[in-house]
């Protein structure tokens, strides 16, 4: 436990200050985990694109017997697929590197002040050449250009490390890390006021990239035989060995452990393209820093005294530590391929030369202990023959070697990687220009590197260039493919027109990630555009069990089947299906609803509305399609929508009328109508549209002769049907006949001959109307009457009755206004005009009495005109002796 816990023998500051650096290593830990997961998806995030269209959809029908009249109105569809974006840059990974890094690098600094003269000034004079390689100068302190702070960081860093060593040999690594930590905080704050970059964070990581790669390789080496010293502890130790001789145990765990190396180095150098499941290189470089936590302490004992572990070895083994998982999660967050693959090669490479090497080192030392079963871990860094020297140097050699057998490719990425910062960083300063030259720089380098093909993508498609982002995607997709390139490839090609090519590229990118959701939906999308609908239906199926995100393939298998399945059918479909919240399936839901005349009360999605009131595809495809099939049940919409209409001026007309459907079925049918008529009467491609719903309004009222003169100005099928089922139920059956004779020659394809027989004995259903009018007679109330003139507020019977309840409660104004109304569309109807006559002599208007009196006599039969004048001309001629005698 001692061994374990090895710093609680220190002292207290000594400990705090150790527990501090344990943590802060775990910090940089989580930050690399974060990041290494998924490196793509912390720069490019997957976007939605939703596309709208519409299908003709009968929400309103009137029901004639054995059939029913409807006609058709849009209702929208929403289809969406996967966009990649663009490469953006991760703010966190920036300011971890640097933050972590520079808490790393005082650590690291703390431990080189206790160091011998020698040893010290050789670190410094290297820190200070990686200062130089940071160029500070771009940070612009202290004027564009300047290298005062270059200057200021050698003096702070170089000044209070020297006279810690040369003055304070006494002090401890507590105080020695707070002051050289003081030293980063203040170094921090004079960039932060005085720098004149425009994007000084980003500046200070892209530009001093050398510097942390070149302590996270040192570190990466300094750790490569810790593993292997590991396997000697397991084989040897008393607590976990495997029998009196463990020779052949520690054989053949690190042959394994050399193995699994070896494969790797095969593998990413394309020497084999074996289907392997191995170890990442990741997992083998974390383990070996790890372990070294531990296992640098028998290293730094063996110095005997160069490098004491308490006052040295320990602070810079864990600053180095901390740096370099700060800096490998920074290449992961930043989606820098280039370094990462630098990493792996050092970790692979360096383990694998090192561990060769220092595996002959411990049988050519230790052999006879393992043969007697001694725990040769305990004497694992004091060699009888072959020297630590000997063995680090031919390992390092080894290095060298296997880096020069790639032909010091690594090399080459590492400057790629560091131009591809670069071009990162003109790119978040919108110098467009100046970070495709970076990034082309990258490709001089490593031409198939994934970071800088796809930076040129989307630099190219910022500017507009479709060829070029096409070609770049492509290149991306060569060495390092990614779903997101595939994608972008594809979009592009689309765009073109090229929808072969496009799915040519999606079916590729599925051959490398055959579950990638993403891939698969876009495929089907595609598939569904050539109307290849079993395709398409195959592909998103796919998608929905594959994807995190199962809302968007789910949505689209929505819009497939409305698009190609007949109405019962496409219920059964959908009738098992269980909710969902995702906006744009709730959009497409009402959509399949509409199509399967399926109108069941339904809450409304407050979320659809944005707080701008600015809608989005699919807020807009959701609240027009809950409008018209709720109508028959919330009127809210007819309120909101228009509303609407003013923050979205683009999409007034859709709202408008889609907010006189709840206007018609449960608001003021009258309003309804006088806010559809001038549509109806404007020029415009939906003319024909806005009269056919007005004619079809007009039928459900019984306004016959004003539905039949509004389907006459259609000049299509619809409008011949609903001119035929006008002139049918106005008893013209001739003239329907006629009609419906015209309509087989215009449009062969309906099954006019077999709609015949049905439709001339059609009747029309009793109106709603008439039995609200009949519970009102039978329970009189204003309430009453209202429901039934809500109903149908132009039907003579329902217009009458209530007009006379209201005279008979002393409300003539009430009784008169209904009276008018009526009047408004339906006048021309002989009991409306005859009810208006008789209510204009009552308030003593007669003349306007006489003309109402003309029009009942040009419309009505001699016996309703008969019935007519006995009612009126004894009022009128009482009226008239009144005014007589008055005067």
């Amino acid at each position: 436990m001692k061994e374990l816990f090895f710093w609680q023998t220190w002292t207290r500051p000594e400990r705090r200050l150790a527990v501090g650096t344990l943590g802060l290593l775990v910090l940089s830990l989580f930050f690399l985990v974060r990041y290494i997961l998924d490196p793509l998806g912390n720069t490019i995030r997957w976007d939605v694109l939703s596309e709208l269209s519409d299908l003709p959809a009968v929400v309103d029908t009137l029901p004639l017997g054995s059939w029913q009249f409807g006609v058709r109105v849009p209702t929208y569809l929403i289809t969406e697929q996967f966009v990649a974006s663009t490469m953006e840059i991760d703010r966190l990974a920036v300011c971890a590197l640097l933050g972590l890094g520079l808490l790393g690098l005082s650590l690291a600094l703390a431990a080189a002040s206790t160091l011998p003269r020698f040893w010290y000034l050789g670190s410094m004079v290297l820190f200070i050449l990686l200062l130089a390689a940071a160029r500070l100068e771009t940070l612009g302190v202290l004027g564009e250009g300047s290298r005062a702070l270059f200057v200021i960081c050698t003096l702070g860093y170089g000044g209070v490390s020297y006279y810690l060593h040369a003055f304070r040999p006494d002090l401890s690594t507590p105080p020695r890390f707070g002051a050289l930590a003081g030293v980063s905080v203040g170094l921090v704050l004079l960039v932060a006021f005085t720098a004149s970059a425009p994007q000084p964070l980003l500046t200070a990581a892209a530009y001093s990239l050398p510097l942390w790669l070149l302590l996270t390789v040192v570190f990466l080496l300094m750790s490569a035989t810790e593993i292997m010293a590991g396997l000697v502890w397991l084989s040897t130790s008393r607590k976990v060995g495997m029998g009196r001789s463990s020779l052949a145990p520690f054989l053949l765990i690190s042959t394994l452990y050399l193995l699994s190396l070896l494969l790797l180095l095969l593998r990413n150098t394309r020497q084999i393209d074996w289907d392997l499941t191995l170890i990442s290189p990741v997992v083998w470089g974390t383990a070996a820093g790890l372990l070294g936590l531990w296992g640098f302490r028998a290293r730094a004992e063996s110095t005997e005294g160069l490098l004491p572990f308490r006052s040295t070895g320990f602070w810079l083994y864990a600053g180095l530590g901390v740096i370099a998982a700060a800096f490998t999660g920074y290449a992961a967050g930043t989606a820098n391929d280039p370094l990462l693959e630098v990493l792996e090669d050092v970790v692979v490479n360096g383990q694998l030369a090192m561990s060769t090497v220092f595996l002959f080192y411990v049988v050519a030392n230790f052999l006879p202990l393992f043969h007697q079963g001694l725990a040769v871990h305990k004497v694992l860094y004091k060699p009888r023959s072959f020297g630590l020297t000997q063995t680090r140097l031919f390992g390092f050699v080894g290095v060298v070697v296997l880096f020069s057998t790639q032909n010091l490719l690594p090399v080459y990425q590492g400057v790629a990687g560091y131009f591809n910062g670069l071009g990162d960083l003109h790119t978040a300063t919108s110098q467009y220009t100046l970070a495709e030259q970076y990034y082309k720089m990258g490709l001089q380098q490593e031409f198939q590197n994934h970071k800088s093909n796809y930076a040129l993508a989307s630099l190219a498609l910022r500017q507009g260039d479709a060829t070029a982002a096409a070609y770049y995607f492509r290149q991306a997709t060569l060495k390092n493919p990614s779903p997101q390139a595939y994608v972008g490839l594809s979009g592009v090609l689309v765009q073109e027109n090229l929808f072969f090519d496009a799915v040519f590229s999606l079916r590729e990118g599925l051959r490398t990630f055959p579950q990638s959701g993403e891939l698969l939906n876009n495929l089907g999308i595609l598939y569904a555009r050539t109307n290849v609908a079993d395709s398409a239906h195959y592909y998103l199926t796919q998608a929905e069990h594959t994807t995190r995100r199962d809302d968007v393939p789910a949505t689209n298998l929505l819009a497939i089947w409305a698009k190609n399945t007949e109405a019962p059918l496409l219920d059964s479909l959908t009738r098992s299906l269980s909710p969902r919240k995702y906006l744009s399936w709730q959009a497409n839901w009402l959509a399949v609803q509409n199509l399967t005349q399926q109108f069941h009360p339904h809450t409304f999605e407050s979320n659809s509305i944005r707080p701008d009131s600015l809608l989005s595809t699919s807020g807009l495809a959701y609240v027009v399609n809950y409008a018209l099939n709720q109508g028959q049940h919330d009127a809210r919409p007819a309120q909101w929508l228009p509303k609407l209409g003013a923050y979205n001026p683009l999409l007034a007309d859709e709202l408008l009328l889609a907010s006189l459907y709840p206007e018609f079925y449960s608001g003021d049918k009258r309003r309804a109508l006088e806010m559809l008529l001038p549509l109806a009467e404007s020029e415009g491609e939906k003319q024909p549209l806005y009269r056919k719903i007005l004619g079809h309004w007009y039928l459900q009222l019984g306004l016959h002769e004003q539905a039949i003169e509004t389907f006459s100005l259609v000049n299509d099928p619809e409008g011949l049907l609903g001119q035929a089922v006008a002139q049918q139920l106005a008893g013209q059956e001739s003239v329907a006949a006629i009609l419906l004779e015209r309509l087989q020659q215009e449009a062969p394809d309906l099954a006019v001959q077999a709609l015949r027989p049905a439709f001339f004995a059609s009747q029309r259903p009793p109106a709603p109307a008439d039995s609200l009018l009949t519970q009102a007679q039978a329970s009189p109330s204003p309430q009453a009457y209202e429901r039934a003139l809500r109903a149908n507020p132009f039907a003579p019977r329902v217009v009458a009755a209530a007009s006379d309840y209201y005279l008979q409660q002393k409300q003539p104004d009430r009784a008169y206004q209904v009276v008018l109304d009526a009047l408004r569309f339906n006048d021309r109807s002989a009991p409306l005009w005859g009810l208006y006559a008789l209510m204009s002599l009552e308030q003593g208007l007669l003349a306007q009495a006489q003309e109402a009196a003309d029009q009942v006599k040009e419309r009505a039969s001699d016996a309703d005109y008969q019935a007519f004048l006995n009612r009126y001309q004894p009022r009128r001629a009482f009226i008239e002796k009144q005014r007589a005698d008055f005067q």
